[in-house]
């Protein structure tokens, strides 16, 4: 599992099975952690593949030997970066039994918008990339898909014990509310003026969340 320092995440290991990181493991990661860095103010279009060389120490000809693109290496970043969300998320998908739907629902839309907030620059960079890049967009649509089924399943458990209400299906809720956070997300990501404040939407998301599963407010709603 991909952990998260104060500067970003840090990689699972590159080459499964050995004890100890190799050269090859140690330029890998080194084109990660520049590239995570360098996005944070340039767009991955405006970077070439000399950029990314140039910030992991390496040769152009160094790089290919690792990564076929740069959205290769966008690709490669983008597992433990939505592996930090899915952690955040881990109260919609796994309640514990004395936890209340609110307390639950709030703590992990504050966690998911702080996550998605520190990660932003990649999650951005892949939102820009998906429409042209077919391997990333099965990738972000693969990711998704697990968010749903995971909510749907809870969506069903709740509803199964009567904590929570009816209503569709449960898959589709859950697809509806997880894509209404990613493309929010997404937009607070981008700084865009139709974004919600950065201030009101941990309890927006969550607010929806409550009044369409649970069919209840926030705690200070």
């Amino acid at each position: 599992m991909a952990t998260t320092s104060s500067s970003g995440p840090v990689w699972p290991d590159v080459r499964v099975g050995r004890r100890r990181p190799t050269k090859g493991d140690r330029r890998e990661q080194a084109i990660l952690d520049g590239a995570y860095e360098l996005l944070r103010d340039t767009p991955l279009r405006a970077v070439s593949i000399d950029d990314l060389a140039k910030r992991a120490g390496l040769s152009r000809s160094s790089f290919y030997f690792y990564f076929e693109s740069k959205w290769q290496v966008l690709f490669a970043m983008l597992g433990p970066v939505t592996e930090d969300v899915f952690t955040a998320s881990r109260f919609i998908f796994e309640r514990p039994a004395d936890m209340a739907p609110q307390e639950a629902i709030e703590q992990a839309a504050a966690e998911v918008v702080a996550v998605w907030d520190r990660h932003g620059h990649i999650l951005r960079e892949v939102g820009d990339a998906v429409g042209a890049e077919p391997e990333l967009r099965s990738q972000w649509e693969s990711i998704l898909g697990q968010f749903i089924e995971a909510a749907a399943a809870a969506i069903e458990r709740d509803r199964a014990t009567g904590v929570a209400v009816g209503g569709p299906p449960a898959r589709a809720l859950a697809a509806a509310l997880m894509w209404m956070g990613e493309r929010n997300l997404g937009l607070m990501s981008m700084r865009s003026g139709n974004a919600i404040h950065t201030e009101d939407i941990a309890e927006t998301i969550a607010t929806v969340w409550l009044r369409s599963v649970f069919g209840i407010g926030t705690r200070a709603q």
